[in-house]
């Protein structure tokens, strides 16, 4: 532990990263899963001692709520059961089994600055370049043998066409055959009928699987309390857009553990009124106020400069706070609730869905402009881009598209992203400044 302290206190993650790698490819893959496990154990612990003074103290909480989340994973793998973002993981709040998303461990592990190990690795498995670096990271770190076997893997085809393919991967690397919930394109009755029966499947599963008997009331609170959240999460967003409130690029990637990979707990319950708190207390700002559309890179520096500790930038919230805006759960039927969440989800379905949900979202929080990044490998966001921006330009509202990768530094050019992102924001202030001088005369 002396060790670690030492190398975070210097400033030197990224080395004692690379001392990770190095025994990674010494063969040593149990001697880095542990290291990886001291550093997380680390951070907790520096969470409640010495957090950043910077930080609001319902993102300290959020930040400790991720960390442990993935430490426990990690450190109990007959509990962990491997999801992708959009896996219904309500079913596991309710067993008491631990989601490990392999989209949060693989950004974990590039705040570890071990991505590039792990991708080269995958690649030398013979995954495609073209492959999400997300996706390849957790295949890379798989390979390694890094990943102890879970309990076991829940996925769905919905929005990342990666997910079927990658989860099947990792079941014939590890012998054990994923959990897929087929969603279907469009909702009806029948579609949700259809989802529902699957996710009955799947608990079926998971009783033989875990030695747990599945308790109906258990689930039916879990979505009681994700109503709960998703009303105050709501407020929130409407303060957000207001409000003085200091974050960074990767506290508001964190907000995925509470509004997907955690949602139901009571420790995401007691975060948004945390959250309520520190926002009615906040001062007001007139900062600039931007939408983010899809993956945010927290490692890109010249996205940094604008996001993280900024009073004159508020990154008010992203597609991804809004991607089921259907209302409230219907915790009486909750098999039917949450086949209903994912076929409705904007991801699911016609990109004119998310756009319009995204128009609405935009009406409510009042940006000045849009941000739509195209992750490298995500056909659905490059895709769509342009739509997006037809969309919110007839309303007046300015849209970048950036192209970068949201994990892979080496795949991401922060040289372009710079030149093109501060060109958006000199214009964008420019326009504010012209609002304001109008409004005076």
């Amino acid at each position: 532990m002396v060790f670690v302290w030492y190398i975070y206190a210097m400033g030197l993650v990224e080395r004692y990263g690379k001392y990770i790698g190095k025994q990674v490819a010494a063969g040593k893959p149990g001697f880095a899963a542990r290291l990886i496990r001291l550093g997380l154990a680390y951070e907790r612990a520096r969470l409640r001692c010495r957090p950043d003074r910077r930080m609001p103290a319902a993102l300290v909480q959020l930040n400790r709520l991720a960390v442990r989340s993935v430490a426990d994973a990690l450190a109990n793998p007959s509990r962990c059961v491997w999801v992708n973002l959009f896996a219904p993981v309500e079913i596991l709040q309710a067993f008491g089994l631990l989601p490990l998303s392999i989209e949060c461990f693989s950004s974990f592990m590039g705040g570890f600055h071990l991505e590039s190990r792990f991708l080269a690795d995958a690649e030398k498995e013979s995954y495609s370049d073209t492959l999400c670096a997300y996706h390849k990271n957790f295949l890379g770190a798989a390979a390694d043998g890094v990943l102890a076997p879970p309990l076991a893997s829940l996925t769905t085809t919905l929005a990342c066409d990666c997910n079927v393919n990658t989860f099947r991967a990792l079941g014939e690397r590890y012998g054990t055959a994923p959990l897929v919930i087929d969603v279907p394109y469009e909702y009806s009755k029948q579609a949700e009928a259809y989802v529902e029966r699957q996710l009955e499947d799947a608990v079926r599963a998971l009783e033989i699987l875990s030695g747990k008997t599945f308790d109906p009331a258990a689930l039916s609170r879990v979505l009681e309390s994700e109503n709960r959240a998703r009303e105050m999460h709501e407020e929130a967003l409407f303060l957000s857009a207001s409000r003085d409130f200091p974050s960074t690029l990767t506290l508001q990637m964190f907000k995925l553990f509470a509004t997907h990979i955690l949602c139901g707990s009571a420790q995401v319950e007691a975060y948004y009124a945390e959250l309520l708190r520190g926002l009615r207390a906040a001062p007001e700002t007139d900062a600039l106020r931007i939408l983010w559309i899809h993956l945010q890179p927290f490692h890109q520096a010249a996205l940094q400069k604008y996001f993280n500790y900024n009073s004159a930038v508020r990154l008010v919230a992203s597609d991804f706070d809004a991607d089921y805006a259907d209302g409230r759960l219907d915790a009486g039927r909750p098999f039917a609730a949450l086949a209903r969440k994912m076929i409705l989800n904007i991801y699911n379905g016609p990109y004119e869905r998310k756009a319009k949900t995204a128009l609405a979202l935009a009406e409510k929080l009042s940006p000045d402009g849009v941000i739509h990044f195209n992750h490298w490998g995500c056909k659905q966001s490059a895709g769509g881009a342009g739509e997006m921006k037809r969309a919110m330009g007839a309303r007046g509202i300015p849209v970048l598209i950036l192209d970068g990768d949201g994990l892979d530094r080496a795949n991401s050019p922060d040289g372009q992203i710079r030149t093109r992102t501060d060109a958006f924001f000199e214009m964008l202030q420019a326009r504010k400044a012209l609002g304001s001088s109008r409004r005076h005369r």
